[in-house]
């Protein structure tokens, strides 16, 4: 299914639900036939995102999934079949992210908590920020030193499994972790860049799985 269609076909999906359920499950706003969502913790509408994140928001209002967190942490990996796009996890999300805030930690600390975020007790420094409503994500860092790079690691409260399958959670992460290092740089939010970020899905090459 090519990009375009995935679109198309998602949209097609909510159109059936009625907004106010839509509202009511996903935490969200819909005033003169649109949608506002909080994304870290500030609303923005559908209409002034790229169409990467429309298709990432638009299977989010759709789910329909846990609106009460378990407290239990996962990694990826437990997302099944997440292996498939461990490797491309890591290389989109993970390292961009320990490569921006390994060699001061707590500026992640800092950006995070800019953004709504709580500090939390992990490596040598955490952040737990709710990207979408009740779908908090929490970002860790291991400085760098002698004998290692800097590393890091991003973890979903279980429930996340019932909002988004391995492969959105992958672009959700990648595309929460560069909000995070455009936020420490004091760009625009990624989110509303007209740039494509086509790039973000179809994380194996010659795989375009978006329906």
């Amino acid at each position: 299914m090519g990009y375009n269609d995935a679109l198309n076909l998602a949209a097609e999906r909510l159109a059936h639900i009625p907004p106010e359920t839509v509202c009511s499950s996903c935490g969200v706003r819909y005033e003169k036939g649109e949608f506002f969502l909080p994304w870290f913790n500030k609303e923005r509408s559908f209409s002034s995102v790229s169409d990467t994140y429309k298709i990432l928001w638009l299977h989010y209002l759709t789910a329909g999934g846990s609106k009460k967190q378990s407290g239990r942490l996962i990694a990826y990996r437990e997302v099944a079949p997440a292996l498939f796009y461990e490797p491309n996890f890591y290389k989109r999300a993970v390292k961009p992210l320990a490569d921006c805030f390994g060699k001061n930690p707590e500026n992640l600390i800092t950006t995070g908590e800019s953004l709504g975020g709580k500090k939390t007790a992990f490596g040598d420094a955490a952040v737990t920020i709710n990207v979408l409503p009740y779908l908090p994500v929490t970002f860790i860092i291991w400085a760098e030193c002698e004998e290692f790079p800097p590393d890091g690691n991003i973890l979903f409260d279980q429930t996340a499994k019932t909002w988004f399958d391995a492969e959105d959670l992958a672009v959700l992460a990648s595309a929460a972790v560069y909000e995070l290092i455009g936020a420490f740089k004091s760009q625009t939010p990624v989110c509303e860049r007209q740039t494509s970020l086509r790039w973000l899905y179809g994380h194996a090459e010659g795989t375009n799985s978006w329906n």
